[in-house]
């Protein structure tokens, strides 16, 4: 047996054969007590399942079943036919379940499903309603997507799960509303899944109607977008996702379109810039014209403010992650140095406080000055924005976003 695969649990038999020795006739009862499955092929297991099976000459039936699944309930219903061919039809009910699929992320489903045909064209259909989505607390963007990055795959193994033909509807209950430290993600899916058990493949949409997500320190909001799965023949999502950020006085403005490993990215900004300068700013926080108006900057300076960078930014991303901060960034200032203000760092705390609240901490350690704003998210559409800058004074923004 796979030392993957665990079970255990108790069969109680109370079978009767008539007939003859050629042509025996067996029937009677099969009571489950209390059967587990595992495996690691699966993201959850079944506990505590008990039923009653009942065998006729050419049937096995299930008379009744139930099951705990993830922390939900399951039933079950049909049987299998053993004559004159080994057919099946079960049913399958499950309610509140709980898993971890894909990695990082967890929800819980209800579904439906029903299993039917033979073991060498079978079939599973059925419906999966997702709700209470959202991010384990080791979410990883990067690792995210690259479970669904294109790639050459291995063959499936010749086998049951190449007969099983998958033919699922997958749907959010409602709105996703999806937090990590670094992402949060509103919107629906409408997924069907297709292919085989050895190799599925998603089909169908995800649209999302807002969000956010920290890349190099900024904070970009998501404008809106789909990412489609159009793909027959493997799981091969195609975004198109709209970002903003704010650099300097600059508005910058992400269109992302394409697949995910062949992503095709624009650049606009207000007041516009060339498309150079905007990766300039984006890179390094100013402008090809500024950084080379800093040019005359010592070596010996560019070196010790590089090293200095570097330094912080590890010792910030272990901090952030041990503390579940969304962003910290300490930025250092040297003496005579190009960066403006006293010598010392500059520390900056961003932290989503709840998927619609946003709160930005900023202070250099050598100086008093400080500024606090908090942004909030009433709707997809309008946000309000308090800021408390250096000198104390107040100031309250709203942003509505309105599409002609």
């Amino acid at each position: 047996m796979d030392p993957d695969i665990r079970t255990s649990g108790e069969l109680k038999f109370n079978i009767n054969s008539t007939g003859s020795a050629n042509d025996p006739n067996v029937g009677g009862d099969i009571d489950v007590v209390d059967a587990a499955y595992s495996s690691g092929d699966l993201p959850a297991g079944l506990q505590h399942g008990n039923g009653k099976l009942k065998l006729t000459r050419d049937r096995l039936s299930i008379t009744s079943f139930q099951g705990s699944v993830g922390g939900g309930s399951i039933t079950a219903q049909g049987g299998v036919a053993l004559r004159p061919s080994l057919q099946f039809d079960v049913g399958v009910s499950a309610q509140g379940i709980r898993m971890l699929y894909p990695q990082g992320m967890r929800e819980s489903i209800n579904a439906d499903l029903r299993l039917s045909g033979t073991t060498e064209a079978a079939q599973l259909g059925g419906s999966v309603q997702l709700s209470d989505l959202s991010f384990t607390p080791a979410f990883d963007l990067t690792s995210f997507i690259s479970q669904f990055s294109g790639g050459v795959a291995l063959p499936p193994t010749p086998g049951f799960s190449q007969n099983l033909q998958l033919n699922i509807a997958v749907r959010s209950n409602n709105d996703m509303n999806l937090v990590s430290r670094a992402l949060s993600l509103s919107g629906t899916a409408n997924l069907q899944v297709r292919g085989t058990a050895a190799s599925p493949v998603i089909l169908g949409r995800i649209h999302l109607n807002s969000g956010d997500v920290i890349l190099n320190g900024d904070r970009f909001i998501l404008d809106g977008g789909t990412v489609a799965f159009v793909n027959p023949y493997e799981t091969q999502p195609v975004v198109n996702l709209s970002l903003k950020t704010t650099i300097q006085q600059y508005d910058v403005y992400l269109r992302f379109n394409g697949p995910v490993d062949q992503l095709r990215t624009s650049y606009n900004s207000d007041p516009a810039l060339p498309s150079a300068d905007i990766i300039n700013l984006l890179a390094f926080g100013e402008t090809t014209e500024a950084n080379a108006n800093n040019a005359s900057t010592s070596t010996n300076q560019a070196a010790e403010s590089l090293v200095a960078s570097q330094v912080s930014s590890q010792v910030t991303s272990r901090i952030s992650k041990i503390a579940g901060i969304s962003q910290l960034s300490i930025s250092p200032v040297l003496a005579n140095g190009t960066s403006q203000g006293p010598a010392g760092a500059n520390i900056t705390i961003q932290q989503r406080v709840t998927g619609n609240l946003f709160v930005t901490f900023s202070s250099n350690v050598a100086s008093s000055s400080q500024t606090i704003q908090g942004q909030y998210r009433i709707s997809p559409r309008v946000s309000l924005s308090a800021t408390r800058n250096p000198n104390g004074g107040f100031a309250v923004d709203a942003l509505i976003k309105k599409i002609w």
